[in-house]
């Protein structure tokens, strides 16, 4: 009997180390959304503001430069990012003391880079995923978010 419960706790650690594998291992892949842009680094930049623009209450709040910022440092190609929220989005979640943790996920990012060969790429977060995480309002709400993004997002990199 001691040897069957030892056998089979045996194999429930086993099961759990390759699922905690397998997360480990997707999990990036799942929660960064890379696409490939057809348009010039600026063009993509211009083109996300317009399609945000065009969403109810986005808002670009402002752009980073890091090939500017990281100047002193070496060369690279253009690489920048987009601070964007949504305050009525923003709103939902932050009336409650309990997901205010949240914050600091605020606000939203999209990741606008060239690779060495000169190709444009759109990064983000899998904002709907992240926020299933957190269950409630916050998934909720990221999940509307998350839709809205891959909206203005493929908009963009479909053209």
């Amino acid at each position: 009997m001691k040897t069957n419960v030892f056998y089979a706790a045996g194999w429930i650690v086993v099961g759990m180390l390759l699922m905690g594998l397998l997360v480990w291992f997707t999990m990036p892949s799942l929660m960064l959304i890379e696409q490939k842009s057809n348009r010039s680094y600026d063009d993509t930049v211009a083109a996300i503001s317009d399609a945000l623009a065009k969403k109810q209450d986005w808002r670009v709040l402002t752009v980073n430069d890091y090939q500017k910022a990281t100047a002193a440092f070496g060369d690279m190609e253009r690489v920048g990012s987009m601070n964007i929220c949504n305050p009525r989005y923003a709103s939902k979640i932050l009336a409650n003391d309990a997901d205010r943790g949240v914050t600091s996920l605020m606000p939203l990012a999209i990741g606008v880079y060239e690779d060495k060969k000169g190709q444009v790429f759109v990064s983000q977060l899998n904002v709907g995923l992240l926020g299933m995480m957190f269950g409630g309002t916050i998934a909720e709400v990221m999940g509307m978010a998350g839709n809205d993004l891959n909206e203005a997002v493929a908009s963009v990199v479909a053209k």
